[in-house]
């Protein structure tokens, strides 16, 4: 596919520079890599003691079934950086680690990063901190610099989706968008019977608004579930304006009633009663009771309360614009997503700080995505990367098509 690459001479004009695929097969007992430089065939063994993979314990992973040709340049990573990058694709720590340890001779005195970067990161997946530490203990003593830090799990995985459903509310609501808006509601609500309802951006709101939404807010129980409201105190800023104790009219009626329901949904109950009461006085009308299935809240409690909304919502937002875990066939929606957050941009940065893993599968599917973002002329920047996902993109070839900046 790319068989050549531009390379600079002695006089610093560039020149191409042919080089030839590599077959990668992957299985459990290990990956062997042949290559044709220019001469002899020669085979990299993955152990000492060769094994043959049995039929029904090895899988074969044949890039040519995927339409992928992988091509390797002279200056690019060892054999064995190789080698531990495939098999991290595979899923392979516990081999890619051995592979490295046995090439620790050919690298322990030099001033070379990937294969130290490259453990640094399998023992982090392994969960083996005692490792990492003696690891980083080395890494001080020979590049004399701070090493690598330990990283809590939380940071790379993505938190538990809410089981609350959500639903914000217009700017207007009044007679041309009320309807609609009562519909989604409860198209949504009958779905999930727990919803955030977000009042943040109302602005407007007539009698008509707030007759609907007494209907579409009842009271909670328990069939219809929990809600929570954002922004309550700016729609009771904007209900509060139109009613009046005493002004008896049956237009602000639907005022009265939606800001009584809303003080029930948030557990006000004094000022549920002192309202009710002056809803009585005003209309001359039995006051509205109040719900004891719903426990009396402190201003302190549902400042709370909102806040953590507030925060469920900024999290959800964020793991949407995020690429999190693993990238393998299994989890197509990932490569998608990247796809989605390339779409309509010229210029993309793609954070990968949170994906541990591409298999083999995914990493085609992204070459294919890299030649199309070429042909469109788009400039895409994957920044991040932990060493043996950058180690995978580099045997692959996506390295040469995309800018790459490794994991700080």
């Amino acid at each position: 596919m790319f068989s050549f690459f531009r390379k600079k001479d002695q006089y610093g004009n560039e020149v191409l520079t042919q080089t030839a695929p590599i077959t990668v097969a992957a299985s459990r007992e290990g990956i062997a890599t042949q290559s044709r430089p220019f001469g002899p065939e020669t085979i990299i063994p993955l152990a000492t003691e060769p094994t043959e993979p049995q039929q029904n314990e090895s899988q074969q992973y044949d890039l040519s079934l995927l339409k992928i040709e992988v091509q390797t340049n002279h200056d690019s990573l060892s054999a064995a950086e190789e080698q531990a990058a495939m098999l991290h694709a595979n899923s392979q720590l516990s081999a890619a680690i051995s592979i490295l340890e046995a090439d620790r001779p050919e690298f322990i005195g030099q001033r070379r990063l990937e294969p130290w970067l490259m453990l640094f990161e399998l023992y982090q997946q392994q969960d083996n901190r005692e490792a990492f530490d003696a690891l980083a203990l080395e890494f001080v003593m020979t590049f004399e610099k701070t090493p690598p830090i330990w990283r809590q799990h939380s940071q790379h995985q993505a938190q538990p989706a809410s089981t609350s459903a959500y639903y914000a509310f217009p700017a207007k609501l009044g007679i041309e968008t009320i309807e609609k808006e009562a519909k989604q509601f409860l198209a949504l609500r009958k779905k999930n019977p727990n919803i955030r309802v977000d009042f943040s951006k109302v602005q407007k709101i007539d009698a008509l608004g707030a007759a609907e939404l007494v209907a579409v807010l009842p009271r909670r129980n328990k069939e219809q579930g929990q809600l929570q409201l954002i922004g309550a105190q700016n729609l009771i800023t904007l209900i509060s304006n139109k009613i009046e104790v005493g002004r008896r009219i049956p237009a602000e009626a639907p005022f009265w009633l939606l800001l009584i329901e809303i003080h029930q949904i948030l557990g006000q109950q004094e000022a549920f009663e002192n309202l009710a009461v002056d809803y009585a006085i005003t209309y001359e009308v039995s006051p509205p009771s109040w719900d004891i299935a719903q426990a009396p809240k402190d201003s302190q409690q549902i400042a709370l309360d909102e806040a953590k909304a507030r925060a469920e919502l900024a999290n959800e937002a964020d793991q949407e614009a995020q690429l999190i875990g693993i990238i393998t066939a299994e989890q197509p929606q990932l490569i998608q997503k990247m796809a989605d957050l390339v779409s309509d941009q010229e210029v993309t940065t793609l954070d990968f700080s949170r994906i541990d893993r591409i298999d083999f599968e995914s990493a085609g599917q992204i070459l294919n995505l890299a030649m199309t973002w070429l042909q469109q002329g788009k400039q895409i920047r994957i920044i991040n990367i932990n060493e043996l996902v950058l180690g995978l993109l580099r045997v692959m070839g996506i390295a040469d098509m995309l800018q790459m900046e490794r994991r700080k």
